[in-house]
């Protein structure tokens, strides 16, 4: 019995059961956001959110009790941490689930009321992860293929990279196709590349093949809740808008070895794959937070179980063939070189597929995007940015100054500890061979970083 614990001992002992909670979602206003909402309302849980946003989606769902309207993490962290506060402490809320990038002003916090609720990973995890740099390093050393990666912090940096090979040049710390750049081989280097020493690129390796995704939940070395899709229909060659569950062994394979080497971290994990012809499989890049992914559980409990209960098992898996479709997304998809197959192939899946927004158990979020793309249109009159750009700017983490140094330096001493327990197990860091060169070229590199 909970007689006579204090209000944290029982806050603690809900959390790590299956019990029904008081669950934060950290925006409100994406497709995945609503979705999950409907999924964790179906699941007996109550659900509430914040956003930077005064209107959203969320706001006039049936799904969401309450939505608060916060300031931006990305203008005023602080005030976005205070207004999370007053959710937790007004709607004693049990456990927050992050969305976006938003993930790392509350990882970050240092504050107990979010810490002890925040379903993340420890801050330097999120950036081992989150660094495209650090995350390439850190597959080599559990074992794990990936593209040949060289880190670039200015210009000299990219000149001094073999230009004969197809690359391609993305900020470290990035988002889908924000900053990247597609060298391919023999062809001058763009001189608008913002590399600098506040902003480090990498150039990697570009592999031909087959894109995927994965989606999982992680906690204690485990996976309990699994999830991969092809990508198939996009808005500009990397938005995925149809979502389809498919089962491939190699990439739950790779994905089981991720999570093993994440002992004590319960998290959600993403990541993008490309295997070639030949059958080599590499993760691309990782997104430590909620992906697309979510909607492959739509209309169920099977996602809601695996986040809000530690113990759940066995893993939840998304239903092979499960598929939805972001419809507005859909209706302006890329046409690029397109055949009277390839037209019908869409068509089909169009007509077929469930759009994640729409249900007639909760109609006002549909009979509301008129008014909201209104708003949003306004909005990026104001900020003069285009709407994709504007719809996650307030959300987005890029350090600078004080903060990216403090990075660095995590990152480094993380690093420090990973040779050391190198030189422990080998006896002598000499002794290791890498097995990919991978590492900083040009005038700024101090030593190869190679692969361990």
């Amino acid at each position: 019995m909970a007689f006579g614990l204090s209000h944290h001992e029982r806050n603690k002992r809900k959390n790590e059961s299956g019990a029904p909670k008081r669950i934060l979602l950290t925006n409100g206003r994406f497709p995945v956001t609503i979705d999950l909402a409907r999924q964790l309302k179906r699941a007996g849980h109550t659900v509430y959110c914040v956003d930077p946003m005064e209107y959203h989606i969320c706001k006039f769902s049936n799904s969401v009790k309450k939505s608060y309207y916060i300031d931006a993490p990305h203008v005023k962290p602080q005030g976005y941490i205070d207004g999370v506060k007053k959710a937790i402490r007004e709607q004693n809320i049990d456990m927050i689930i992050p969305l976006h990038e938003e993930i790392f002003y509350l990882a970050k916090s240092g504050e107990p009321e979010i810490i002890d609720r925040l379903f993340a990973p420890d801050f330097k995890v999120l950036l081992r992860l989150h660094n495209k740099w650090e995350f390439s390093k850190w597959l080599g050393r559990i074992g794990l293929d990936r593209p040949a990666t060289w880190l670039c912090k200015s210009r000299e940096d990219l000149l001094a990279l073999d230009l004969s090979k197809e690359l391609a040049l993305k900020p470290v710390f990035g988002r889908a196709k924000s900053g990247v750049f597609h060298h391919k081989p023999n062809e001058p280097i763009p001189e608008d590349i913002p590399v600098s020493d506040e902003i480090h690129y990498i150039a990697q390796e570009w592999v031909t093949g087959s894109a995927f995704c994965s989606y999982m939940v992680v906690r204690r070395g485990g996976i309990q809740a699994f999830a991969v899709y092809p990508v198939t229909e996009t808005l500009d060659g990397s938005s995925c808008v149809y979502f389809k569950a498919i089962e491939h062994d190699a990439i739950r394979n790779y994905c089981e070895q991720v999570a093993k080497n994440l002992p004590n971290t319960g998290a959600q994990i993403a990541m993008d794959f490309i295997e070639t012809p030949e059958g080599r499989l590499v993760a691309i890049e990782c997104n430590p937070r909620a992906t697309s992914g979510i909607h492959l559980y739509s209309g169920t409990t099977h996602l809601a179980r695996a986040l809000a209960d530690p113990n759940h098992f066995p893993p939840s898996l998304a239903k092979i063939g499960a598929h939805r479709q972001v419809a507005p997304g859909m209706l302006m998809w890329e046409k690029k070189d397109v055949n009277l197959k390839r037209y019908l192939q869409h068509q089909k899946r169009l007509m077929s597929s469930r759009d994640v927004v729409f249900t007639t158990k909760d109609l006002l979020p549909v009979l509301m995007q008129p008014f909201l793309l209104t708003s949003y249109y306004k909005i990026c009159q104001e900020r003069k940015m285009k709407l994709p750009e504007m719809f996650q700017w307030d959300l987005t983490w890029e350090p600078q100054g004080e903060e990216l140094a403090w990075a660095r330096k995590l990152i480094e001493e993380e690093d420090a500890r990973d040779e050391q327990e190198v030189v422990k197990q080998e006896g002598r860091l000499e002794e290791i061979e890498p097995r990919t060169y991978q590492g900083e070229v040009g005038p700024s590199a101090s030593r190869p970083e190679a692969s361990v």
